[in-house]
């Protein structure tokens, strides 16, 4: 059985939301095609969360126009609003150590091994080598008003307690309406969403050929120093 063979049994199994393991991933062979990245916050139709102010926020030219592509599937007075996007290996490090710490205070009776299984959850293993964000091909992202104000996902970004797309105890309908609206809309343009983080979303990088049961991926490491 070869691994794709594998990876489609173990979609059918979960019904295409299983999480497939990291090995599966890392093993799709990219094909780059030298897109080039490009500054995303020149788009006065997108929201950015704080830490993104100050720019630049950088795309596959690919993956922004799939995402000006979902944007026509919102409702009017609906807009995405950027959490992440390109993120270099050296802050995908800095990323790690900090949820590696935060899990570390929320969970203090976990060992080490368990921690870091916990936080490769909603965070990827720089050590283990590059993720989509390294690619410019994955995004993190919300839906908002026509003011910014974001709309109620039922958790937070980053809260890996209620992180996956279709988590339902708990939250209200309207909550669970935002996250489908989300999902649909991003996987009608082409996106690929990561089953554990409602957030998370891609297209064109490993994670996105493996769930889509393509080839190869079109987007390798983007070799930037910040």
């Amino acid at each position: 059985m070869t691994c794709k063979d594998i990876i489609r049994y173990i979609l059918w199994r979960m019904k295409y939301r299983a999480v497939l393991p990291a090995v599966f991933i890392n093993r799709v062979p990219v094909k780059e095609n030298g897109e080039e990245l490009v500054d995303i916050q020149q788009d006065l139709s997108l929201f950015f969360a704080e830490n993104l102010k100050d720019g630049p926020v950088l795309l596959r030219k690919g993956v922004y126009l799939r995402l000006k592509k979902a944007a026509g599937f919102l409702p009017e007075g609906c807009a995405f609003k950027i959490y992440s996007a390109y993120r270099s290996l050296q802050k995908q490090h800095d990323l790690w150590n900090q949820k590696c710490a935060e899990m570390k205070e929320k969970y203090p009776f976990l060992t080490d091994e368990d921690l870091e299984q916990r936080v490769r959850a909603v965070c990827a293993d720089p050590r283990r080598g590059y993720g989509g964000h390294q690619t410019g091909g994955a995004i993190d992202l919300t839906l908002c008003d026509s003011t910014g104000r974001e709309l109620d996902m039922g958790s937070e970004y980053f809260d890996d307690s209620k992180a996956h797309p279709t988590f339902v105890a708990g939250l209200t309908n309207e909550q669970q309406q935002n996250r489908r609206l989300l999902y649909h809309t991003l996987v009608e343009a082409g996106f690929q969403n990561y089953p554990n983080e409602w957030w998370h979303y891609c297209y064109g990088d490993r994670m996105w050929a493996a769930y889509q049961l393509k080839k190869h991926a079109i987007y390798g490491l983007v070799e930037k120093d910040n």
